[in-house]
């Protein structure tokens, strides 16, 4: 009763303040909220939201308050809306799209509101034909891999003109960055068995762009390398996926199981591993997946076997609870996924048959999976969630390619066709 009396106040202390704030709030275009999807955020809406959280009004009466689809619209849900009513920076308006052919690579932009508006691909937007793209204070930072092995940082409030470009060292294969602030992150090297520790704003020559290394040696195979891929930090410490392959293999078969390195930010120090359940720690996440205190990898194991999953992993005890859904149950190997929350998540799935589906599940209930989208090849890439509650897909396929847009609630296409974006896409983030 005293958790409920608190939370009733907290609700109470929010929905005056929102009073406060909106009464000189110009018109907003984020969704969350809207409950009459006019394209903005008003006071009313704010107000029946907060009802809602507090149970004096039907989640019916404004569905877009609810953006995880989890059936309640929580305090973050609300302080969301209060951004978008009040046009808070932090709120996404577009999504950045790295696209390629693999000879030659791009990027684009989609607006996220209506009519989503497109800026495409060109030869004057280059990144590698192998990019991948995270997102920090505002700014892309775009990691080219192998044979180009380099940061880039993008500026969109200067028509994405390029900051900087550093190199991470020739044939090292950046894969991911990790901020522990605005002056030191890290870079992790798939080729390598050291982990770069950089300066994320340096000098346009770069001189001061490489601050330390960690030897992640340790947990190497027989080939001397981890295969180190996605990372987290939580609470001060650095969570590294390695996968721990066998580079003398064709595919880069698995050596053994996957790990978790752990690494004190503040001491640059090993101080501690976590074994997990499966093989191949492998997905186009942007990052390791954090959700409270709990973390999630997906575990591909050996391709074209059904032998993974997705593994959760409690922070407070450092220990992994297991599967919340294998590769079984979901009918093929998982290449990308998202929780959108406790019991609706969104996998990529490889199936026999030279077949690749959006999946969503249901990892806290008996419901079976539902496959929201398939097409025949390996085509899609990447999905990714945005703060209105929409999933974007990268599309590859061969003369439909482009952006398909899903409602992360019910599964269903929001868009008719794919967004067109000139190259194919490849990897999404979203940018305010």
């Amino acid at each position: 009763m005293e958790n409920r009396a608190s939370s009733a106040t907290s609700y109470r202390s929010l929905a005056a303040a929102v009073t406060v704030i909106c009464l000189s709030a110009t018109a907003a275009t984020a969704q969350i909220g809207d409950c009459d999807r006019d394209g903005r955020v008003n006071i009313n809406e704010l107000v029946l939201a907060v009802n809602i959280s507090l149970g004096q009004a039907s989640l019916a009466s404004c569905r877009n308050a609810d953006r995880d689809g989890d059936g309640r619209v929580s305090i973050d849900e609300l302080v969301a809306a209060v951004r978008a009513a009040i046009g808070d920076p932090k709120t996404q308006t577009h999504a950045f799209v790295v696209t390629t052919n693999f000879q030659a690579g791009s990027f684009a932009t989609v607006a996220i509101d209506e009519p989503r508006e497109v800026t495409p691909s060109s030869s004057q937007r280059r990144v590698h034909s192998d990019a991948v793209a995270r997102v920090h204070d505002g700014r892309v930072y775009v990691l080219n891999r192998l044979f180009a092995d380099n940061v880039q940082l993008l500026d969109p409030d200067d028509d994405f003109r390029t900051v900087f470009q550093c190199s991470t060292g020739n044939g090292t294969n950046p894969r991911d960055i990790a901020f522990a602030g605005d002056d030191k992150a890290y870079v992790t090297l798939f080729e390598e068995a050291e982990l770069l520790i950089v300066n994320p704003a340096p000098r346009s020559d770069c001189s001061d762009f490489e601050i330390g290394r960690i030897d992640l040696g340790s947990f190497a195979d027989a080939d001397g390398i981890p295969d180190m891929d996605q990372m987290a930090i939580v609470d001060g410490l650095l969570y590294v996926a390695l996968q721990r392959l066998d580079i003398n293999t064709v595919l880069r078969d698995p050596a053994g199981p996957g790990m978790l390195a752990v690494i004190d930010t503040a001491t640059d120090r090993l101080v501690d591993s976590i074994e997990l359940s499966g093989e191949n720690p492998f997905a186009a996440t942007k990052g390791l997946t954090v959700r409270g205190d709990e973390l999630y990898v997906s575990l591909a194991g050996q391709f074209e076997e059904i032998d993974g999953g997705i593994e959760r992993i409690d922070l407070s005890s450092g220990e992994s609870d297991g599967f919340i859904i294998t590769e079984a149950e979901l009918g093929g190997d998982i290449t990308d996924f998202l929780l959108v929350n406790e019991n609706n998540g969104y996998a990529v799935v490889s199936r026999p048959g030279f077949r690749n589906a959006l999946v969503q599940f249901f990892p806290q209930s008996q419901r079976e999976p539902v496959t929201r989208y398939e097409v025949g090849g390996f085509d899609l890439f990447d999905i990714e969630l945005n703060d209105r509650g929409e999933i974007y897909l990268a599309d590859r396929t061969n003369r439909a390619d482009g952006i398909r847009i899903f409602d992360a609630r019910a599964g269903e296409a929001i868009v008719d066709q794919a967004i067109d974006l000139g190259l194919a896409p490849f990897e999404i983030v979203f940018i305010p």
